[in-house]
């Protein structure tokens, strides 16, 4: 039985994004509380994909920096009701042993991607601060 679980830190950046963008931020909180309630979608999640028949639509990636350095996180790109998509990322972790999801971060475009930036540290920390497995390749 799949879970989702927010780590408190991304719990503060969605509360600041309400600050900013309460629209956007009340789109992805709708989200997550529809996916922590939705075992079938939540479980099917880590598969990277779009889940357009889902309100709010969004899409599934792996992030492919986190994963060469063996963390197993994934993207989630958030659209609004006119199919468009939100300036923010949900980055989330997948304990495939446990069958549980993280969310361990909630943050713009520009600074969701960028390995120079200190968010992707401290999303890197929150993955191992779980006990996340990494994997080597």
């Amino acid at each position: 039985m799949a879970v989702l679980i927010i780590d408190p830190a991304a719990e503060d950046e969605l509360d600041r994004l309400y600050e900013s963008d309460e629209d956007a931020a009340a789109l992805i909180d709708a989200l997550l509380e529809q996916l922590g309630d939705d075992e079938g979608t939540l479980g099917e999640i880590f598969r990277p994909g779009h889940f357009f028949r889902y309100r709010p639509p969004f899409e599934v990636k792996r992030f492919e920096e986190a994963q060469r350095r063996g963390k197993n996180i994934f993207t989630m790109r958030v659209r609004d009701e006119a199919g468009t998509l939100l300036p923010y990322r949900v980055l989330f972790a997948h304990h495939a042993q446990i069958d549980s999801y993280y969310v361990l971060s909630v943050a713009s475009r520009e600074d969701a991607y960028d390995p120079s930036k200190p968010g992707f540290l401290d999303l890197l920390v929150r993955y191992d601060e779980h006990g996340i497995p990494a994997y080597k390749y």
